[in-house]
Protein backbone atom coordinates (compact mmCIF):
# COMPACT_ATOMS: atom_id res chain seq x y z
CA UNK A 1 0.00 0.00 0.00
CA UNK A 2 1.33 3.46 -0.74
CA UNK A 3 0.37 6.98 0.36
CA UNK A 4 -0.15 9.99 -2.05
CA UNK A 5 1.56 13.13 -0.86
CA UNK A 6 0.62 16.82 -1.81
CA UNK A 7 2.86 18.41 -4.64
CA UNK A 8 3.16 21.78 -4.83
CA UNK A 9 1.68 23.95 -7.64
CA UNK A 10 4.32 25.40 -9.16
CA UNK A 11 7.62 23.14 -10.80
CA UNK A 12 10.40 23.91 -8.78
CA UNK A 13 13.42 26.15 -10.86
CA UNK A 14 15.93 23.86 -11.16
CA UNK A 15 13.29 21.23 -12.55
CA UNK A 16 12.18 23.97 -14.85
CA UNK A 17 15.08 24.99 -16.20
CA UNK A 18 16.30 21.33 -16.38
CA UNK A 19 13.45 20.76 -18.73
CA UNK A 20 14.07 23.66 -21.02
CA UNK A 21 17.13 22.69 -21.72
CA UNK A 22 16.09 20.02 -23.39
CA UNK A 23 12.97 21.19 -24.87
CA UNK A 24 10.19 19.25 -23.26
CA UNK A 25 7.73 21.81 -23.76
CA UNK A 26 5.21 22.99 -21.51
CA UNK A 27 4.50 21.59 -18.14
CA UNK A 28 1.32 19.41 -17.68
CA UNK A 29 1.24 17.61 -14.53
CA UNK A 30 3.23 16.49 -11.43
CA UNK A 31 3.21 13.15 -9.59
CA UNK A 32 4.09 13.45 -5.86
CA UNK A 33 6.82 11.29 -3.81
CA UNK A 34 5.48 8.24 -2.16
CA UNK A 35 5.51 7.16 1.41
CA UNK A 36 4.80 2.85 0.82
CA UNK A 37 2.98 2.25 4.32
CA UNK A 38 3.18 -1.61 3.23
CA UNK A 39 7.04 -1.70 4.19
CA UNK A 40 6.53 1.03 7.00
CA UNK A 41 4.16 -1.21 8.63
CA UNK A 42 5.86 -4.62 8.10
CA UNK A 43 8.93 -3.44 9.86
CA UNK A 44 6.89 -1.94 12.72
CA UNK A 45 4.89 -4.78 13.34
CA UNK A 46 7.83 -7.33 13.26
CA UNK A 47 9.99 -4.73 15.45
CA UNK A 48 7.07 -4.40 17.77
CA UNK A 49 7.24 -8.48 17.93
CA UNK A 50 10.36 -9.41 18.08
CA UNK A 51 10.86 -6.89 20.63
CA UNK A 52 8.10 -7.73 22.67
CA UNK A 53 9.53 -11.40 22.66
CA UNK A 54 12.95 -9.78 23.54
CA UNK A 55 11.72 -8.36 26.67
CA UNK A 56 10.02 -11.20 27.98
CA UNK A 57 12.56 -13.59 27.69
CA UNK A 58 15.05 -11.23 29.51
CA UNK A 59 12.87 -10.98 32.48
CA UNK A 60 12.78 -14.80 32.46
CA UNK A 61 16.65 -15.31 31.98
CA UNK A 62 16.84 -12.87 34.61
CA UNK A 63 14.70 -14.69 36.84
CA UNK A 64 16.15 -17.85 36.14
CA UNK A 65 17.75 -20.26 38.85
CA UNK A 66 21.18 -20.29 39.30
CA UNK A 67 23.35 -22.95 36.90
CA UNK A 68 19.87 -21.76 33.91
CA UNK A 69 20.90 -18.19 33.47
CA UNK A 70 23.51 -19.08 30.76
CA UNK A 71 20.98 -21.62 28.46
CA UNK A 72 17.74 -19.13 29.81
CA UNK A 73 19.79 -15.95 28.65
CA UNK A 74 20.01 -17.27 24.69
CA UNK A 75 16.62 -17.35 23.29
CA UNK A 76 16.83 -13.43 24.44
CA UNK A 77 19.74 -12.93 23.30
CA UNK A 78 18.25 -14.24 19.34
CA UNK A 79 15.08 -11.78 20.19
CA UNK A 80 17.41 -8.56 20.69
CA UNK A 81 19.34 -9.60 17.63
CA UNK A 82 16.47 -9.74 15.49
CA UNK A 83 14.31 -6.93 16.99
CA UNK A 84 17.25 -3.98 16.95
CA UNK A 85 17.83 -3.83 12.81
CA UNK A 86 14.42 -4.47 12.41
CA UNK A 87 13.96 -1.15 14.78
CA UNK A 88 16.59 0.42 12.71
CA UNK A 89 15.29 -0.60 9.52
CA UNK A 90 11.88 0.85 10.66
CA UNK A 91 13.37 4.13 11.81
CA UNK A 92 15.97 4.85 8.77
CA UNK A 93 12.84 3.93 6.40
CA UNK A 94 10.66 6.63 7.98
CA UNK A 95 13.14 9.46 8.64
CA UNK A 96 13.61 9.02 4.87
CA UNK A 97 10.00 8.69 4.12
CA UNK A 98 8.31 11.67 2.37
CA UNK A 99 6.22 11.58 5.09
CA UNK A 100 8.88 12.49 7.20
CA UNK A 101 11.51 14.09 5.39
CA UNK A 102 10.71 17.50 3.79
CA UNK A 103 13.86 16.63 0.66
CA UNK A 104 11.54 12.90 0.47
CA UNK A 105 8.63 15.27 -0.79
CA UNK A 106 10.88 16.95 -3.56
CA UNK A 107 11.59 13.60 -5.63
CA UNK A 108 8.90 13.67 -7.63
CA UNK A 109 8.37 13.57 -11.67
CA UNK A 110 7.24 16.36 -13.57
CA UNK A 111 5.60 15.44 -16.65
CA UNK A 112 5.86 18.20 -19.80
CA UNK A 113 5.19 17.87 -23.42
CA UNK A 114 8.00 16.05 -24.79
CA UNK A 115 9.42 14.07 -21.59
CA UNK A 116 9.78 13.86 -17.91
CA UNK A 117 11.92 15.12 -15.26
CA UNK A 118 12.73 12.57 -12.27
CA UNK A 119 13.65 14.03 -8.87
CA UNK A 120 15.99 12.11 -7.05
CA UNK A 121 18.49 11.61 -4.50
CA UNK A 122 21.01 11.11 -7.16
CA UNK A 123 20.36 13.59 -8.63
CA UNK A 124 17.66 15.15 -11.40
CA UNK A 125 16.86 13.22 -14.48
CA UNK A 126 15.78 14.29 -17.88
CA UNK A 127 14.15 11.99 -19.97
CA UNK A 128 12.23 12.96 -24.13
CA UNK A 129 9.92 10.19 -24.77
CA UNK A 130 11.79 10.22 -28.40
CA UNK A 131 15.12 8.88 -26.85
CA UNK A 132 13.57 5.85 -25.17
CA UNK A 133 14.80 3.10 -27.56
CA UNK A 134 13.28 0.41 -25.21
CA UNK A 135 10.77 0.02 -22.67
CA UNK A 136 9.54 -2.69 -20.38
CA UNK A 137 5.84 -2.10 -18.57
CA UNK A 138 5.13 -4.77 -16.28
CA UNK A 139 1.94 -4.93 -14.55
CA UNK A 140 1.30 -7.45 -11.87
CA UNK A 141 -1.86 -8.12 -10.14
CA UNK A 142 -1.95 -10.23 -7.09
CA UNK A 143 -5.34 -11.68 -5.47
CA UNK A 144 -4.33 -12.90 -2.05
CA UNK A 145 -7.74 -13.98 -0.47
CA UNK A 146 -9.61 -11.09 -1.81
CA UNK A 147 -7.21 -8.47 -1.27
CA UNK A 148 -5.26 -7.57 -4.74
CA UNK A 149 -1.98 -6.18 -4.71
CA UNK A 150 -1.05 -4.08 -7.95
CA UNK A 151 3.30 -3.63 -8.51
CA UNK A 152 4.68 -1.61 -11.46
CA UNK A 153 8.03 -2.42 -12.63
CA UNK A 154 9.40 -0.41 -16.12
CA UNK A 155 12.80 -0.52 -17.41
CA UNK A 156 13.70 2.09 -19.83
CA UNK A 157 16.88 1.95 -21.66
CA UNK A 158 17.61 5.31 -23.92
CA UNK A 159 19.30 5.73 -27.30
CA UNK A 160 22.43 7.31 -25.59
CA UNK A 161 22.70 4.44 -23.32
CA UNK A 162 21.27 5.52 -19.90
CA UNK A 163 19.17 2.60 -17.75
CA UNK A 164 16.30 3.64 -15.33
CA UNK A 165 14.04 1.56 -13.38
CA UNK A 166 10.54 3.32 -12.24
CA UNK A 167 8.18 1.13 -9.57
CA UNK A 168 5.13 1.89 -7.63
CA UNK A 169 7.39 2.78 -4.64
CA UNK A 170 8.78 6.27 -6.45
CA UNK A 171 5.92 7.28 -7.68
CA UNK A 172 2.26 6.98 -8.98
CA UNK A 173 2.76 4.26 -11.33
CA UNK A 174 -1.09 3.61 -11.66
CA UNK A 175 -1.37 6.85 -13.21
CA UNK A 176 2.19 7.93 -14.74
CA UNK A 177 2.90 4.34 -16.23
CA UNK A 178 -0.28 4.21 -18.49
CA UNK A 179 1.06 8.07 -19.75
CA UNK A 180 4.22 6.73 -20.04
CA UNK A 181 3.55 3.61 -22.07
CA UNK A 182 1.57 5.85 -24.39
CA UNK A 183 3.84 8.52 -24.67
CA UNK A 184 7.17 6.58 -25.33
CA UNK A 185 4.43 4.50 -27.91
CA UNK A 186 3.52 7.70 -29.71
CA UNK A 187 7.32 8.52 -30.04
CA UNK A 188 8.32 5.26 -31.75
CA UNK A 189 5.76 4.99 -33.98
CA UNK A 190 6.68 6.75 -36.60
CA UNK A 191 9.92 5.63 -36.54
CA UNK A 192 9.02 1.68 -36.62
CA UNK A 193 6.88 2.57 -39.48
CA UNK A 194 8.88 4.07 -41.42
CA UNK A 195 11.25 1.43 -40.94
CA UNK A 196 8.82 -1.02 -41.95
CA UNK A 197 7.66 0.70 -44.91
CA UNK A 198 11.01 0.57 -46.46
CA UNK A 199 10.58 -3.37 -46.45
CA UNK A 200 12.19 -4.01 -43.33
CA UNK A 201 11.25 -6.49 -40.17
CA UNK A 202 10.52 -4.90 -36.84
CA UNK A 203 11.10 -6.68 -34.07
CA UNK A 204 9.56 -7.11 -30.65
CA UNK A 205 11.11 -9.70 -28.84
CA UNK A 206 9.43 -12.68 -29.57
CA UNK A 207 6.82 -11.08 -32.25
CA UNK A 208 8.57 -9.74 -35.52
CA UNK A 209 6.18 -7.50 -37.71
CA UNK A 210 7.04 -8.37 -41.62
CA UNK A 211 5.42 -7.48 -44.93
CA UNK A 212 4.12 -10.70 -44.80
CA UNK A 213 1.98 -10.87 -41.32
CA UNK A 214 3.58 -11.36 -37.48
CA UNK A 215 6.05 -14.14 -36.85
CA UNK A 216 6.35 -15.71 -33.64
CA UNK A 217 9.74 -16.68 -32.44
CA UNK A 218 9.20 -20.42 -33.70
CA UNK A 219 8.78 -19.53 -36.86
CA UNK A 220 5.03 -19.40 -37.15
CA UNK A 221 3.67 -16.73 -39.35
CA UNK A 222 0.06 -15.21 -38.99
CA UNK A 223 -0.70 -13.58 -42.38
CA UNK A 224 -2.14 -10.12 -42.30
CA UNK A 225 -5.16 -11.56 -44.16
CA UNK A 226 -5.67 -13.89 -41.22
CA UNK A 227 -4.79 -11.46 -38.41
CA UNK A 228 -7.92 -10.02 -36.52
CA UNK A 229 -5.63 -8.07 -34.03
CA UNK A 230 -3.78 -8.33 -30.80
CA UNK A 231 -5.61 -9.89 -27.22
CA UNK A 232 -3.90 -8.73 -24.02
CA UNK A 233 -5.34 -10.74 -20.78
CA UNK A 234 -4.08 -11.05 -17.67
CA UNK A 235 -0.66 -10.09 -18.36
CA UNK A 236 -0.78 -12.09 -21.76
CA UNK A 237 -0.41 -11.12 -24.91
CA UNK A 238 -1.68 -13.24 -28.17
CA UNK A 239 -2.17 -12.88 -31.59
CA UNK A 240 -6.03 -13.36 -32.63
CA UNK A 241 -7.47 -14.22 -36.06
CA UNK A 242 -10.28 -12.77 -37.43
CA UNK A 243 -13.19 -15.52 -35.57
CA UNK A 244 -11.06 -13.98 -32.61
CA UNK A 245 -9.37 -17.25 -31.97
CA UNK A 246 -5.74 -17.72 -30.19
CA UNK A 247 -3.46 -17.61 -33.71
CA UNK A 248 -0.12 -17.23 -31.88
CA UNK A 249 1.66 -18.67 -28.32
CA UNK A 250 1.01 -16.22 -25.96
CA UNK A 251 3.64 -13.85 -24.92
CA UNK A 252 4.30 -12.22 -21.10
CA UNK A 253 3.57 -8.54 -21.84
CA UNK A 254 5.80 -7.31 -19.16
CA UNK A 255 8.71 -9.32 -20.70
CA UNK A 256 8.08 -7.92 -24.31
CA UNK A 257 10.39 -4.81 -25.56
CA UNK A 258 8.28 -1.52 -26.49
CA UNK A 259 4.95 -3.64 -26.12
CA UNK A 260 3.02 -0.47 -26.26
CA UNK A 261 4.37 0.16 -29.56
CA UNK A 262 3.42 -3.06 -31.03
CA UNK A 263 0.08 -2.81 -30.20
CA UNK A 264 -0.42 0.21 -32.34
CA UNK A 265 2.26 -0.64 -35.13
CA UNK A 266 -0.61 -3.60 -35.40
CA UNK A 267 -3.55 -1.61 -35.33
CA UNK A 268 -2.03 0.95 -37.76
CA UNK A 269 -0.93 -1.73 -40.46
CA UNK A 270 -4.11 -3.49 -40.07
CA UNK A 271 -6.47 -0.46 -40.10
CA UNK A 272 -4.58 0.61 -43.52
CA UNK A 273 -5.35 -3.22 -45.37
CA UNK A 274 -8.53 -2.57 -44.39
CA UNK A 275 -8.91 1.05 -45.95
CA UNK A 276 -7.07 0.01 -49.24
Amino acid sequence: MTANLDTTAAVPADVAAAAAARDLGAHRESYPAKTVKMILFALGALAVIFGGLAVVMTLVAARAEPGEGKVGATPAIIMWVIAVPLLAGFVFALVRSPAVSKQARLFQVHVFERGFVWVRRSGTQVYRWDEVQTLFAAITRVNNNGIVTTTYDYRIACTDGRQTRIREVHTDMKRFGPLLSAEVAQAQLPKAMSFFDKGNPVAFGDLTVTEDGVTTRKGKLVPWSELGGVEVNQGFLNLVDRNGKKASPRVAFGRMPNAHAFLMMVETILTRLRSA
